[in-house]
């Protein structure tokens, strides 16, 4: 129990942080902090640029519908790569199609330019698992 009290205590500690940081002027512009248009969402930067209809790559999946167990991954990367490893295999064994597409902002800056996306419902059933 002391792990996920730490754990989440850690999350906590991140929002705020975030938080504080949005709310802050700008100290190199000395400007308000950039605010977001009413019903405008910013983009994450784990999604990929043109996913096809139907897919989703496990990065960006897993911070969309799992985002307080994506924020405690202390790297992402790595953190994701043995549900990568499970759904290539699933994929090869059903007969499914993986289609390799543009890597989000956050894997380019890493040095990976594409990455597999994967059929939705492959992906519901991994975070299920």
């Amino acid at each position: 129990m002391t792990s996920f009290n730490e754990a989440l205590i850690t999350v906590l500690g991140r929002i705020a942080t975030a938080l504080e940081t949005m709310a802050a002027p700008n100290p190199i512009l000395g400007t308000a902090p950039i605010k977001v248009p009413e019903g405008e969402v910013p983009v994450s930067p784990w999604e990929s640029p043109n996913v096809p209809a139907g897919y989703d790559t496990v990065v960006s999946f897993f911070s969309k519908y799992r985002p307080s167990a994506f924020d405690l991954l202390d790297d992402p990367i790595v953190g994701t790569l043995h549900d990568g490893f499970w759904l290539t295999h699933q994929c090869h064994k059903r007969g499914l199609k993986i289609t390799r597409v543009e890597a989000p902002e956050a894997l380019r800056e890493a040095g990976i330019a594409e990455v597999n996306a994967y059929p939705l419902s492959l992906l519901a059933e991994r975070m299920a698992a």
